[in-house]
């Protein structure tokens, strides 16, 4: 067992609480049972598990996905970036990091999402679980928050491991590629676009959202559809989390209703 704070392990660890010791290392790090089961799930291959004995008992199975060293919690709390960790963290390979496409290979009716210069962790994590909820087909990050820092993670709750995605130092690239292909774009603006209600989700999309206090950049405007989720005037714009909601579930209400116009009572589950 690890007792000391000063041990290389905990270095190790700790220095992938930032996004030079993730690149450097290749491997992300992983906190807290919920996605160590997420793992567990998806069958993802843990490098290193590192627990409290605690935390073991409680959880024999999860102790089977990888190799164990057992550390004391004054340790597990020096390798975690959370201030109360639940008595595990585990070492896990980055993802690949996709970059730009020079062309699209999609699905059907895909439904793309477009991150423009969001920064806030929390807000990132948000997105991308709904995201994985509303079927996305793949999100293209432009500079912003990193997916794979640990609060982004624990805030997707493992949707940062499902969703295929790609990063696009020039997310205009991204929207010329996307408009070249025949896709809608449709960009997420504080007033002046039509109401979300009112566009047709079920064409091939890609949604593009902003900077929580910018907004999408002036040359993401060019060409695309603007598309407003109208609202009181006691607010100047909602939380760009709390409006990637509401645009990304849009489709799946209007394939409810069209559903429910054919006599059908559900609709198919999201897209992984």
């Amino acid at each position: 067992m690890i007792t000391s704070r000063r041990n290389p392990l905990v270095a190790k660890l700790r220095a992938l609480h930032q996004a030079k010791g993730r690149r450097e290392q290749g491997l992300i790090l992983l906190e807290g049972t919920h996605l160590l089961q997420e793992c567990g799930r998806l069958q993802l291959k843990l490098q290193l598990i590192c627990a409290t004995t605690a935390w073991g008992q409680r959880h024999p199975d999860l102790l089977q996905l990888a190799p164990c060293q057992p550390v004391s919690p004054e340790v597990l709390a020096a390798m975690a970036s959370t201030e109360s960790p639940d008595g595990v963290v585990a070492l896990l390979a980055a993802p690949k990091d996709e970059t730009e496409l020079a062309e699209l290979d999609l699905a059907p009716r895909p439904l793309l999402l477009g991150l423009d210069r969001v920064q806030d962790p929390g807000n990132m994590g948000t997105i991308l679980r709904t995201a994985l909820a509303a079927g996305v087909d793949q999100v293209w990050l432009g500079a912003g928050a990193d997916p794979w820092q640990p609060k982004v993670l624990r805030a997707s709750a493992g949707a940062s491991l499902q969703l295929a995605m790609r990063r696009y130092p020039n997310l205009e690239a991204g929207l010329a590629l996307a408009l070249n292909s025949g896709l809608q774009v449709l960009a997420a603006v504080q007033q002046g676009g039509k109401p979300y209600w009112a566009v047709d989700w079920q064409l091939p999309s890609l949604l593009l959202l902003g900077n929580e206090g910018s907004g999408l950049a002036a040359n993401l405007l060019e060409g695309v559809q603007l598309v407003t989720i109208p609202h009181g005037n006691r607010v100047e714009s909602l939380n760009v989390a709390v409006a990637a909601g509401l645009l990304l579930m849009e489709r799946n209400r209007q394939k409810l209703m069209a559903g429910h116009g054919r006599g059908e009572s559900s609709i198919a589950e999201p897209h992984p």
